[in-house]
């Protein structure tokens, strides 16, 4: 994501230190080496407590999370790197087929409810984000909105609607459609959505758009719109939130998530700080960076969020989304990706 807020950018001024090109395998033993894939200030914000807490050096990594996950499969046994820390949970499942990472201590994975974690194990949930509907408040009222995301296919919708056929989160809520209402019906809805919505590139563009009023609805994660509002002020926007609930396909809560690599240099290093993410300081770090939810109960997000308990979610949990690999094919089949 592009824009920053004034509390991420002293995060991140903070934390900058840590950040480093890519380089051959850190020789200093107590260097913890991060692949980075979420872009958004959460992990350099953990990295520096985490840091100053345990004494324990970090080396951050940054790039996307699906270009991490293929080059931990060619690097192998070989991967300088300790932890991988994912947007979405999709490229760990895909590193979790490919038997890559290493079990989560059952003491840490218990700091975070359970739908949240990998059900076998294998990587930490860490902050979510809610799916949702973007609309134009000077264009519709919220109340005239559709009652899931999947009316979105019909012929009322077309030209009103945009999306990111592209981005992760999307990809993930396509399987979530897949899984609540089957293929035929996923490969409908895309199918509508590529020959009446607009695709746009970025999820922050989306947020923009619906803003300026080039379109009056958008499927997009909540958190681009609170990213936007923190540097224009959410009093100043026209766009505005709708959480879809009725535990819809549009209610989708995706999560951003860490992992240990087998092939881990620093393995009880790299337990710690999956142990630091999970606990009262890590998830209060990781809060504070970014409008994501904290996932460890009774830690409160300083955003003005609504909580998780109140979004009537979409019962599909990221363990169910898996590699998303058969959504990735729909979208293909229908021209979308």
């Amino acid at each position: 994501m592009t824009v920053r807020h004034s509390l991420r950018l002293a995060l991140l001024a903070c934390a900058a230190s840590l950040v480093f090109a890519p380089a051959a395998r850190a020789a200093d033993s107590q260097t913890l080496t991060i692949y980075n894939g979420q872009d958004e200030g959460p992990v350099e914000a953990a990295a520096a407590a985490f840091e100053k807490k345990t004494g324990i050096k970090v080396e951050m990594r940054k790039g996307g999370s699906p270009a991490f996950a293929n080059q931990i499969i060619q690097e192998g046994a070989r991967s300088p790197a300790d932890v991988f820390y994912s947007e979405y949970t999709s490229p760990l499942a895909i590193l979790k087929d490919k038997n890559l990472l290493a079990e989560v201590p059952a003491e840490t994975l218990a700091a975070i409810p359970a739908r949240f974690n990998d059900a076998g194990k294998m990587w930490l949930g860490v902050t979510a984000r809610n799916q949702a509907m973007l609309y134009n408040k000077t264009m519709i009222s919220e109340d005239k909105l559709p009652e899931s995301v999947l009316d979105f296919a019909k012929p009322e919708w077309s030209g009103k609607v945009a999306f990111n056929p592209k981005s992760a989160a999307f990809l993930e809520e396509v399987t979530a459609v897949i899984q609540a209402k089957g293929e035929p019906t996923a490969k409908a809805w895309l199918t509508a959505l590529k020959t009446g919505a607009k695709a746009y590139p970025s999820n922050t563009a989306i947020v923009v758009a619906v803003d300026r009023g080039e379109v009056e609805t958008a499927i997009v994660g909540d958190n681009y719109w609170f990213a936007v509002a923190e540097e224009r002020g959410a009093d100043k926007m026209n766009a505005r939130v709708h959480y879809v609930g009725h535990k819809d396909p549009g209610s989708l809560v995706t999560v951003s998530a860490a992992a240990i690599l087998k092939s881990a240099p620093h393995p009880d290093a790299a337990q710690k700080f999956l142990a630091f993410l999970a606990s009262a300081d890590g998830q209060t770090a990781v809060a504070a960076a970014a409008a994501d939810y904290p996932l460890r109960p009774g830690i409160v997000s300083p955003y003005k969020l609504t909580p998780l308990a109140d979004l009537d979610m979409s019962p599909i949990t990221p363990s169910d989304i898996g590699t998303a690999h058969v959504a990735l094919e729909l979208e293909r089949s229908v021209g979308l990706n």
